[in-house]
């Protein structure tokens, strides 16, 4: 059986289809098509196609690599994922402690004290794979000193520290 264009019935009314179009960071386009009932519609003895349309990036639109999130395997159990989580914390400058494990009251502070910087609202009571991910996303010191200081010109400007007499 054959549908051609105009054609109506109950094959037509039997066949639905939607697309979906998927559109990833890294540029990539899919777009999937399905329809319930094709088997009646298209018998199986014969060839069905699939499309499925992928755009790979160019040199010229895809992220610097250092921008770009280093896929690395997520831990499956609580204590991994918390070691993983207090490594990235102590990398960013936020967590000073031994990458126990545990997830203790100095790990909830400095994870809170990370969430605040990045100007996110995550619960941090439990480790979290997404903590995790959003400390590994993340660039450079987040609660060190270079992150939490202000620059000498704007204590200045604020009157807070008077100037160093000259020389």
């Amino acid at each position: 059986m054959r549908i051609m264009w105009g054609s109506t019935g109950p094959a037509m009314n039997s066949v639905i289809g939607h697309f979906v179009i998927l559109a990833t960071t890294g540029g990539a386009i899919c777009v999937m098509s399905y329809a319930v009932g094709w088997p009646r519609v298209m018998p199986p003895s014969e060839p069905t196609v699939s499309a499925i349309a992928v755009q790979r990036p160019t040199e010229a639109n895809s992220p610097t690599p250092s921008a770009r999130v280093q896929e690395v395997p997520v831990p499956r159990d609580i204590a991994s994922l918390t070691r993983e989580i207090q490594r990235e914390l102590k990398r960013l400058g936020c967590y000073d402690g031994e990458a126990s494990g545990r997830w203790n009251a100095q790990s909830r502070l400095a994870m809170k004290a990370f969430v605040d910087r990045v100007n996110a609202k995550l619960p941090v009571e439990r480790p979290d794979y997404v903590l995790l991910r959003l400390a590994q996303g993340h660039q450079g010191s987040a609660c060190g000193p270079t992150a939490s200081a202000p620059s000498p010109p704007a204590l200045l400007r604020e009157g807070r520290v008077p100037p160093a007499p000259p020389n």
